[in-house]
Formats: structure tokens, C-alpha cells, sequence
């Protein structure tokens, strides 16, 4: 998703097949204590880009026909608690889904409502000026216009993520990238009794960007805040072993006994007792840290 164009994109094509094997040994051995500055942000971005990001998750409850759920937000007003790194890194993360869940559903005071509260929290991490009053201006203006709105939530924080990396708080992208995440499942499975096999396709998916988010985490230098969201990834991580995802290049699309075989990729079986599992770990863990 890029959150940065992260958390906002509606996708990246694959990794260069060229890449594989073509790090040198100084590469090889960093990564094996850690992802190198360089290679962590490819992580970063294949994460954000991964099916589905926030806003791509707003798509399909949108396409779905499920209305617009605004007790399922985080509240604005809960920003000034945040008052640790951790809380509004993770947070940040968090009001970012929900931003892009407004902006999707034309909420267009929310989707400035929630652009302002992103701000406070850049406050606190020391990268207000990024989302400035002419920015805020900007989207306020431009509120009725939605690819507007995606566009300038994309380019901000694609530039805020930037900032972070340039200021040696990449772990604080983690947490971010990994709230960001979390609400965007968690919006996702709010509805599972009236969700559409394509979303709870989505769902499942899910695996495959979880086990990315694991090793961008585990990548970095061990601190309590980090230590604490790769317990919660963890516990998710957990939910998900109910999904099976196997490759099969030769597949076409069907559905049957909970199969979804998508044509050209990867098998993916679920159930809905794993998806029900899924939706109660991402909203324990969700409210954990939106407390």
C-alpha cells in the first residue's frame, strides 16, 4: 500500500526476478542480522502494497455494499493520550486506515477530521511540518474531489515515511506500517456475516503480507516496543494458521468447501472459523494499543 504511497496505493508489480542471488556477501551476512537500511525499505513498501491496503480494503467494503461504519473508528479525540513513541507510532498507523476508510466512503469532514489527528501525532514524532496547515488547507479544499483526497494522503506520507528513515526512526515506520496493517484487517472483518467471498478472500490473504510484516519487524534492533507488537503479530499469526495457502500455476477461479482458487496464483483455503478466529485476535490487539 504506499501509507506512504504504502498505505494508500492500490498495489506494486512483483520484485524484480533479476534481484534474487545478486547481493553480495556484505549484503548476505548483514541480513542475516538484519535487513540493511536499503532492503528494509523494499520490505516496507512490499508490505504497503500488499492485497489489500487500507484504502484497497475500503474498495471492497464499499463494492460489497456495506455501509460506512463509523463506531468501527478509532476516535479522534483519543490522540492526545497517546503520548509514548510507541502509542503514536502505532496509532499513526491506525488513524491512517481510518482516514483512507473515509475517504473511500466520500466521509469528506471526517477524512479531514482524521488528516488533522494524523497531524497531532506527527507533532509528537517530530515531523509535524509534513502535514502542514496549507496541506490541511489543501485537502479541505479538496475534500469533494476523492482521487484528490487519495492523491494528497498518498504523497504526504510516502514523504512522511521518508522523513523517518532520514531521521534514523525507521522502527517507528514499523510500528506504523504494522497499525496501519492491523486496522485495515480490522475494518475488514467487521462485517464477516454479510462479506463477500471475494473480501474474505482478502482476509485470508492476508497471511502472505502478515509473514512480511514479521520479518520487516524482526529486522530491526530488539527494543520493548518492538518486542511488544512481534508478541501481538505473533498471537495474530496464530489465527491465521488456519488459512492454507499452496501454489499452483496452474490454476483457474472456483470456489467450493471454502477453496478459493484464484487463476495464475496461489491456492488459498480458509473456513469460517478461522476467519471469525482472525477477526477476534486483529480486534483484541487493535483495541490493545487504540486504548
Amino acid at each position: 500500500m504506499p501509507l506512504m504511497l504504502l498505505l494508500f496505493g492500490c498495489g506494486e508489480a512483483a520484485p524484480d526476478q533479476g534481484d534474487a542471488g545478486s547481493g553480495t556477501a556484505t549484503e548476505q551476512t548483514m541480513e542475516s542480522e538484519g535487513m540493511m537500511p536499503a532492503r528494509r525499505q523494499k520490505a516496507f513498501k512490499k508490505i504497503f502494497f500488499a492485497v489489500p491496503s487500507p484504502i484497497e480494503t475500503a474498495m471492497l467494503l464499499e463494492r460489497s455494499g456495506i455501509r460506512f461504519d463509523a463506531e468501527a473508528l478509532n476516535e479522534v479525540e483519543k490522540a492526545t493520550g497517546y503520548a509514548t513513541t510507541e502509542s503514536q507510532a502505532v496509532n499513526l498507523g491506525i488513524y491512517a486506515g481510518d482516514l483512507s476508510y473515509s475517504v473511500i466512503f466520500n466521509q469528506n469532514q471526517q477524512s479531514v477530521d482524521y488528516l488533522n489527528t494524523c497531524r497531532r501525532l506527527c507533532d509528537g514524532l517530530g515531523v509535524g511540518d509534513i502535514i502542514s496547515a496549507d496541506l490541511i488547507a489543501r485537502a479541505d479544499n479538496n475534500r469533494d474531489v476523492r482521487d484528490s483526497l487519495v492523491s494528497i494522503v498518498t504523497e504526504t506520507f510516502y514523504e512522511l515515511n521518508g522523513r523517518f528513515s532520514e531521521n534514523g526512526m525507521e522502527e517507528v515506520s514499523g510500528l506504523m506500517a504494522a497499525g496501519g496493517w492491523i486496522e485495515g484487517v480490522y475494518l475488514g472483518t467487521r462485517r464477516l456475516d454479510t462479506a463477500t467471498e471475494d473480501l474474505k478472500l482478502r482476509i485470508a490473504e492476508q497471511k502472505m503480507t502478515l509473514e512480511n510484516l514479521l520479518g520487516l519487524v524482526d529486522s530491526y534492533a530488539p527494543t520493548e516496543a518492538l518486542t511488544n507488537m512481534k508478541e501481538a503479530l505473533r498471537e495474530i499469526e496464530t489465527a491465521f494458521a488456519g488459512v492454507r495457502i499452496t501454489e499452483n500455476d496452474a490454476a483457474s477461479t472456483a470456489e467450493e468447501d471454502g477453496t478459493v482458487v484464484i487463476s495464475g496464483g496461489p491456492m488459498v483455503e480458509y473456513d469460517q472459523a478461522t476467519l471469525t478466529a482472525i477477526s477476534e485476535s486483529v480486534a483484541k490487539i487493535r483495541n490493545q494499543y487504540a486504548q
